[in-house]
């Protein structure tokens, strides 16, 4: 049985990667260059929500397991601010390219330093392939953008006034 605060952290996890779908959408429009990478991983991120919402069901169940270790609902409302924040930039036209990939580069990167896929363990093995897949599309989520946010990096060094 989960307790409300452990309800409330996966109802923010769940509109977390929700957001960040929003996100990145928001990026495919604005920033056309990347436009396949930013909807794809829009998809994903689309995709993550519905997989937090399926884990959550289950853990409710008691069907898998949920430790949110250190995390407070606080911890994931302030990366939900980050990211509000980063769509309201981007809507505004405050954001450019290569902020817009080092947002997105931090962004995941925060999720694989706070492990928020590994909070769940579960007794099938289908849960647990669940799970990899996560921590699989998340850590390429990051070398996609590190490596997008390099070339475009290199592309600015050579422009040193178009930052």
């Amino acid at each position: 049985m989960l307790q409300d605060y452990q309800n409330k952290i996966l109802d923010l996890l769940e509109q977390l990667e929700s957001e960040m779908g929003a996100l990145y959408k928001l990026f495919a429009d604005k920033f056309p260059k990347y436009r396949d990478l930013w909807i794809t991983m829009a998809a994903q991120e689309a995709q993550h929500a519905a997989w937090v919402a399926q884990l959550h069901a289950l853990a409710r169940d008691g069907k898998v397991y949920f430790d949110e270790k250190l995390t407070r609902t606080y911890t994931v409302s302030k990366v939900l601010d980050i990211i509000k924040e980063a769509q309201s930039k981007t809507r505004e036209n405050k954001i450019t390219l290569i902020n817009a990939l080092s947002i997105s580069r931090d962004l995941e990167q925060s999720i694989l330093e706070r492990e928020f896929y590994n909070y769940f363990s579960g007794k099938d093995a289908a849960t647990g392939s669940l799970i990899r897949k996560f921590k699989i599309e998340t850590i390429e989520h990051q070398n996609q953008l590190k490596d997008a946010w390099e070339k475009e990096r290199k592309t600015l060094a050579g422009f040193p006034g178009k930052r």
